[in-house]
């Protein structure tokens, strides 16, 4: 419906584009803002390390059952990405960069570096503590 906040039900606006009577009908309900904002920055790792989003930091933290994630965030340069997959003790990690941008990359087991605009893909060892008795992160239960 075109929303560009989070609402706070799914339907406070009608398909024939009327504001649903009943109540609690806020279209941007910082509670479960505050949810997508931690899946974006957090998990999926996308954040601003300036305002405006001129620096980026990726910084993914990947944890419990999850095997991917994904986020993008229309900036003033351009459409800004990241999206990561865990596989075979590996963590592939692709980063899209708008254009006159940086990206500062805080990845698991590398050293902080800083790429600039475009395309880019990392990957890094990352063992999976349920299926490597070595790996030297936590372990977790199966879900």
């Amino acid at each position: 419906m075109g929303g560009t906040t989070i609402w706070e039900r799914w339907d406070s606006l009608l398909p024939d584009g009327s504001v649903n009577p009943g109540e609690m009908t806020s279209f941007n309900h910082y509670a479960l803002g505050a949810v997508a904002d931690f899946l974006h920055r957090t998990v999926a790792g996308l954040a601003p390390a300036e305002p405006g989003y001129r620096t980026l930091l990726v910084k993914p933290v990947p944890g419990g059952g999850l095997t991917h994630a994904a986020a993008e965030h229309l900036t003033p340069y351009g459409h800004a990405k990241v999206s990561w997959r865990r596989a075979d003790g590996r963590l592939t990690v692709d980063v899209t960069v708008p254009p006159n941008c940086t990206a500062i990359m805080d990845l698991p087991g590398r050293e902080t570096s800083t790429v600039g605009s475009g395309d880019h893909q990392f990957q890094v060892a990352y063992p999976d503590p349920i299926h490597d008795p070595t790996s030297p992160l936590p372990p977790r239960e199966k879900y």
